[in-house]
């Protein structure tokens, strides 16, 4: 089984202007970034510029298909 490594860059208080970084590692390789703000979360593939972005409503949404499905 991979071994998972997260990093974290968290800032001071609560979000406002400056986004909290999540860097995701599988065996030591980078994976990607997860970049958290108040308006959108963004994965950020290792290796690729652009990242993908979602409106926290549009997360939910997404995260409930998900959790349906496996159930």
């Amino acid at each position: 089984m991979a071994e998972h490594s997260i990093e974290m860059s968290l800032p001071p208080r609560a979000l406002q202007n400056v986004d909290t970084k999540i860097t995701v590692r599988s065996d030591r390789k980078k994976l990607g970034e997860l970049h958290i703000s108040k308006g959108t979360i963004e994965w950020k593939a290792a290796g690729t510029q652009i990242p993908v972005s979602l409106s926290w409503e549009d997360f939910a949404s997404v995260m409930n298909i998900v959790r349906s499905e496996s159930t």
